[in-house]
């Protein structure tokens, strides 16, 4: 199971607009590898690649990415994005290695010392939104690559968020849920509920968030 852009814009700390400008042109800082026609889908790997982006945009212009993109595919065989430890000190982009850190814009190759941010936790997004953690975005939410190809389900279950919260939205209380999957807790409903809130709202700022 793949990400839709609604999804993978809330997760990831962008808008389905700057998703849309960061595929586009002939050097795209992320393809979706799920599938790039219509309709788009991101991939796990693909939304930490989009995290770490998100991240590093909070202290740098979109073009120094790109150019801190362009240096490391000159430094290594580039794989996928989400394949490097990329993130910002204020200063400069760097590319976390086994025992090592090394600038990638600056003055790239050269090696460093600083502490590492973790883009899979929460963070302040460049917009001043607060972004929730990957791995479980709302109390009762998991995001597991193992499970369902990590698209978020009630934790300890393979059942969806958007199933139980769907559930919810045609009437059904938490006992109702529990009936049909009875493995799904009352925390796993209101996990649901307040994530399918999270996306939307977060997606419905899209249109004041148009700046990348």
């Amino acid at each position: 199971m793949a990400y839709p852009e609604a999804l993978t814009a809330a997760l990831g700390g962008v808008t389905v607009h700057q998703l849309r400008r960061w595929r586009a042109g002939t050097s795209p800082v992320l393809a979706p590898e799920a599938s790039s026609s219509r309709p788009i889908l991101y991939s796990f790997r693909d939304l930490i690649a989009i995290r770490t982006v998100a991240n590093l945009r909070a202290d740098f212009s979109l073009q120094k990415i790109r150019k801190a993109l362009a240096i490391l595919h000159d430094l290594t065989d580039v794989d996928h994005l989400a394949h490097y430890r990329l993130f910002g000190d204020g200063r400069t982009i760097v590319w976390a290695t086994e025992g090592e850190q090394v600038d990638i814009l600056k003055r790239p190759g050269q090696r460093l010392l600083i502490t590492m941010t973790d883009v899979l936790g929460e963070f302040q997004g460049w917009t001043g939104e607060t972004i929730v953690p990957l791995r479980r975005p709302k109390a009762g939410i998991e995001i597991d690559p193992d499970v369902l190809h990590g698209y978020p389900v009630v934790e300890d279950t393979r059942i969806p968020y958007s199933t139980v919260s769907g559930l919810v939205t045609d009437g059904l209380d938490a006992a109702g849920i529990r009936y049909f999957y009875p493995s799904v807790s009352e925390l796993g409903v209101t996990g649901a509920v307040e994530f399918d809130h999270y996306v939307r709202t977060y997606n419905s700022r899209d249109a004041n968030m148009r700046t990348a």
